[in-house]
């Protein structure tokens, strides 16, 4: 094959050419430049893949953490809300067996329906609840209360004795204003004795401090009728105490006794506890 005058291994092969031949240095000219700019392309390419190569992991892992890195407003703290309760379905609350029974004072009222007519209902109410007031405070029986208001008045709020005894428990006014001084009850004179409540609440207490004077419920009962000193004369003389007034009082005990019926388990545990 043969080779190409203006070629680079055409020239190399004919000296003569390249000093007087015009158009040889031409093309001589247009190849080293054309040599040149190959080469320029060769290395700008060769560093262009090598600055990509370079930089394009840190510039895309730089980007990456800016947008990891930029800070977010807070957001305002939202407090949560309780959700509201249910109602809860609740089952009726099983009878109080206290409630289911009468107490003692509705049973002491009951027996005053019968033997008291003349009391008007809320003075049974009011009596019932002095009697049971009695029993609290001085430990007196209820029942023997009752004997002894029927033996003294028959139940008579208005009754008066041959001696000055007034009301229910035919109770004298100087006796009555003492006690009722002694133990804070409300005095405005002899006629709150006509008071049956105030009556009952003043003799069962004049009761009360007989018992305590004489341990032996016979001669208490008697002092109740005769006075503690008469009493206590009897006594020393060697009299006997037992009169009818105290014959009577036991057989109306035993009457009311009768239509009380036995006394329930929890009256006999709050009578020992008192």
């Amino acid at each position: 094959m043969e080779l190409v005058w203006w070629t680079q291994p055409g020239l190399a092969a004919r000296p003569g050419v390249l000093g007087g031949n015009k158009g040889a240095r031409l093309h001589r000219a247009l190849w080293e430049a054309a040599e040149h700019a190959a080469l320029r392309r060769v290395l700008l390419g060769t560093a262009a893949a090598l600055i990509f190569s370079a930089c394009q992991t840190p510039f895309h892992g730089a980007v990456l953490r800016e947008q990891v890195s930029v800070p977010v407003a807070p957001r305002a703290a939202i407090a949560a809300v309780p959700a509201p309760e249910q109602p809860r379905a609740e089952l009726p609350a099983a009878p109080d067996p206290a409630f289911s029974k009468p107490h003692l004072a509705d049973r002491v009222a009951e027996l005053l329906v019968q033997h008291a007519p003349e009391l008007t209902p809320v003075d049974r109410s009011r009596v019932a609840s002095a009697i049971e007031s009695a029993q609290l405070a001085h430990q007196l029986d209820p029942l023997l209360v009752l004997a002894i208001i029927e033996q003294e008045s028959d139940f008579n709020p208005k009754a008066r004795g041959n001696h000055g005894s007034m009301g229910l428990m035919q109770v004298r006014p100087f006796v009555a204003r003492d006690i009722a001084k002694r133990h804070g009850i409300p005095w405005t004179g002899p006629r709150t004795l006509l008071d049956p409540a105030a009556n009952v609440s003043i003799g069962a207490c004049y009761l009360g401090e007989m018992f305590e004077m004489y341990p032996d419920p016979a001669l208490a009962i008697a002092a109740y009728n005769l006075g503690p000193y008469r009493v206590q004369r009897l006594v020393s003389r060697g009299r006997s105490a037992r009169t009818k007034y105290l014959q009577s009082v036991l057989e109306r005990y035993q009457v009311f006794s009768s239509e009380f019926g036995p006394a329930e388990a929890e009256d006999v545990e709050d009578a020992d506890a008192n």
